[in-house]
């Protein structure tokens, strides 16, 4: 399985990157890091670990199975694939952010006083299964079955692209408050998932 998870990243790493212009994940400048850091199931949580391939990018984890680094960091590949694909990164702005991102994983669903629908509806008293805290910081329920596919994370960094390309993450999503998100989007994180699932993420 690990292998072809490193195979996946490779042959990712390469597709991701068209320029080829300082444009790969791959990078040997951080691997003392990467090896050290790791979730230790001895210790007390939650635990911060550094996502491997992505200079600053960490993820606070509750467990040791939510998630393993490599999937989050193959997770994160193939979302910046998808990204490229649909939309494009010539400035390389959403590159860059998703370098230094941090990813909170949760256990349970939040319930906020208000929120928008994918619609663009507001509406109260929602439970939501993902927030973007900042330019750099998002939180995401683990989702169903132990699966980061059946998590929020990839409509969360869709959110942390748009604030990196536009200056704010269109928190009303397919509404028309704010601009941003299309309809595009929304079908670029169905694909997305889609491949997540191929892998077993």
């Amino acid at each position: 399985m690990l292998r072809i998870i490193f195979v996946a990243i490779l042959s990712l790493s390469c597709v991701s990157c068209p320029s080829h212009r300082n444009n790969s994940f791959f990078s040997n400048k951080q691997q003392k890091i990467y090896k050290t850091s790791h979730c230790d199931p001895q210790k007390s949580f939650p635990q911060m670990v550094v996502v491997p391939f992505f200079k600053r990018a960490t993820q606070i984890v509750p467990d040791c199975n939510t998630y393993p680094k490599h999937k989050t960091a193959l997770a994160m590949m193939i979302f910046y694939h998808h990204w490229y694909d649909w939309f494009g990164d010539e400035d390389l702005l959403v590159k860059k952010s998703l370098e230094k991102v941090m990813i909170e994983w949760g256990l349970e669903k939040k319930t906020l006083k208000r929120g928008y629908s994918l619609k663009g509806k507001l509406k109260k008293h929602i439970t939501v299964v993902g927030m973007t805290k900042s330019n750099s910081f998002i939180w995401v329920w683990k989702g169903y079955f132990n699966k980061i596919s059946e998590s929020s994370l990839m409509h969360e960094l869709v959110h942390v692209a748009l604030r990196a390309k536009y200056g704010h993450g269109d928190r009303d999503h397919e509404g028309s408050k704010y601009d941003g998100w299309t309809v595009d989007h929304t079908a670029m994180i169905l694909e997305a998932k889609e491949t997540l699932r191929s892998f077993d993420i």
